[in-house]
């Protein structure tokens, strides 16, 4: 695999995981939603704008079901968002900017 694809494979895989803990740490916060809940919010907050993203693009199938590491990702940062919502609360900012520039 080319450098070039790495780096934009890990930067689409990072950016997959915060908005993961964006999207799961709200649905802790304000809907105080159980841990399938928090899961699924975030997956879908992490994979959503990437299905739209490729479908307007006709970029079809969309890449989340084409590689299982977008899933794998979105549901870990849902997980690490129910686990350690307290901890990552301090840090709601940088998550917020990260998030933004996503």
């Amino acid at each position: 695999m080319p450098t070039d694809s790495t780096l934009l494979l890990v930067l689409d895989l990072t950016g997959t995981f915060v908005f993961a803990l964006n999207g799961a740490l709200t649905a802790v916060r304000a809907a105080r939603l159980d841990i399938v809940g928090v899961v699924t919010l975030g997956m879908f907050t992490a994979l959503g704008g990437g299905v739209i993203r490729d479908v307007l693009l006709d970029a079809l199938p969309p890449a989340t079901f084409l590689d299982w590491r977008y899933l794998a990702v979105a549901a870990a940062g849902g997980l690490i968002a129910f686990a350690l919502s307290r901890v990552l609360d301090r840090l709601a900012f940088p998550i917020t900017v990260l998030d933004a520039i996503g």
